[in-house]
This record gives structure tokens, C-alpha cells and sequence, in this order.
């Protein structure tokens, strides 16, 4: 089997600081050893992905919501947007009067002449408190994206910033006022089938874990799909089976279920 998963909400808990549970550790770490391949699939992008997660064990990385694919040290794809593209984007996100925070593999921008919402407050402490760096600005002479999160509210032009990014990207509601944008044609569940062509191996013998809407591309790809306990109604009711939440063993219970250990 080759068994996918989240990062935020379902390998490590939500809130500061994210914690990995030892049974999860435990339990990819054996599944492994039984000669399982292990996979990231997250809406992060590469340089997102901390030491502690990668020092779990993984055969592979899906990073960036399928934009970054790496497999056994070997990268199979890395798709960022073009740069008018990317300038495009910025204006249309000041015009909109959202508060975004721009994702490149190897680093973060944000926007100085937009709007500082809470949430994206919340992102600077987290990554500054985690030693990432969250200061460069869109004008920087290098400035460029891989995907990109945004946070709006009543003042916002939501309808219009739907309509201006739907010919590029696809545009994910993750609720309370925060969204995602990943690149049309790349997803979770591309990755998903990208890193099957790799071994070719059919996609019956997958398995994906998540918690949250940008994992829905990924559920509905792979064989065997699995939400977190206290996961959304929308992935719950679309699941193969649901497992118990990140706290109390979830990841465990899921490998258990599926005799992977």
C-alpha cells in the first residue's frame, strides 16, 4: 500500500504548537518496516514541511496541493506560476481587499499595501515562532509563487476575486473567512496519481487520511479513503471510513484498520 497523508489536523494537531502524536510516529514508522510506502500529501509547500515530520520517516513528499512532488529523493515535478501571472494575482488581491500570504517551495510573501486580517497575524507569529522567515514583500525583485492563501471579510470582493482567479486556479473555501488557491490541473489527488504512475502501482493500493476541503481531491482519488474524527460533514459522508480524531490515535487505528500494522 501507499498511504497518503495530511499534515495539518491529521498528522499533528491543530493550534500552537503542532504536536505529532507518538502513536502516529509509532505506527508509520511499522507500517514501513512492513514495506508500506509512507507520503506526505499537504497544502504546504516543501520548505513548510518541518524537520520534525520529515525525521518520522517518509518514502515522499506531495507538497504545494501537487505543485512540488519529490519520491525517494527524486523530484518528478515542481510547476510554480508565471511571474505575470503572479503580478496579476497581487493586483487583483489589493483590488479585492484581501489579506493573502504567497507560497514559493523555498519561502513566504506577503503583500505590505494589503490588509493585515487575523488570520494572516496568526500565520507570522506561528512561522516566526517556528524560525521561518515572513518578511519578504511582493516587491522584491525575485518575488514568485507556487500557491497561495488568502484571508477576506465583509469588506472583501469575494465574488469578483472568485471570478478573477477562476481561469488559473481552483479556488478551496477552508471557512472562518480563510481560502486557498491551488493551480488548476494540480491537486492533492494528482499527486496521488502521479506518485502511483512512479511505482506503477495501481490505485486500488492507496490510501489517503485527511481532515480538511483541500483534501477532498485527494479522498476521492485514492483506493481506500479515510477522514479524521471530527473532520467536516462534507468529507465524513464521502469517506471509506472514518477514523478517531488526531488525539486519540487516529493515525493508529486507521493503519490498524487496514492491516498495515
Amino acid at each position: 500500500m501507499i498511504v497518503f497523508f495530511d499534515i495539518d489536523g491529521t498528522l499533528v494537531t491543530e493550534g500552537v504548537p503542532h504536536i505529532a502524536p507518538e502513536s502516529a510516529i509509532r505506527a508509520i514508522r511499522a507500517a514501513r518496516e512492513n514495506g508500506h510506502l509512507m507520503y506526505i500529501n499537504t497544502g504546504r509547500t516543501m520548505n513548510n514541511v518541518d524537520q520534525y515530520i520529515r525525521d518520522i520517516g517518509f518514502d515522499g513528499y506531495v507538497c504545494g496541493c501537487g505543485t512540488h512532488i519529490e519520491a525517494d529523493g527524486e523530484t518528478l515535478l515542481y510547476r510554480t506560476v508565471p511571474k505575470d501571472t503572479c503580478l496579476e494575482i497581487v493586483e487583483l488581491m489589493r483590488k479585492c481587499d484581501m489579506a493573502p500570504a504567497y507560497e514559493r517551495r523555498d519561502c513566504f510573501f506577503s503583500d505590505s499595501k494589503c490588509r493585515d486580517l487575523g488570520g494572516l497575524k496568526r500565520l507570522r507569529i506561528i512561522l516566526n515562532g517556528e524560525g521561518k522567515d515572513f518578511s519578504r514583500d511582493v516587491s522584491d525583485a525575485d518575488f514568485g509563487f507556487d500557491k497561495l492563501v488568502a484571508w477576506y471579510d465583509e469588506k472583501s470582493d469575494l465574488d469578483a476575486f472568485k471570478k478573477g482567479i477562476a481561469a488559473e486556479f481552483d479556488y478551496i473555501d477552508r471557512g472562518y473567512g480563510f481560502c486557498e488557491l491551488a493551480v488548476k490541473g494540480l491537486s492533492k489527488g494528482t499527486g496521488v496519481n502521479a506518485v502511483c504512475a512512479h511505482y506503477g502501482a495501481d490505485i486500488s493500493d492507496t490510501i489517503a487520511i485527511g481532515d480538511s476541503l483541500n483534501d477532498m481531491p485527494m479522498l476521492l482519488a485514492a483506493g481506500h479513503s479515510v477522514a479524521i474524527g471530527g473532520s467536516r460533514d462534507e468529507l465524513t459522508r464521502t469517506v471509506e471510513f472514518v477514523t478517531k480524531p488526531v488525539t486519540e490515535d487516529g493515525i493508529e487505528y486507521a493503519l490498524k484498520h487496514y492491516g498495515l500494522i
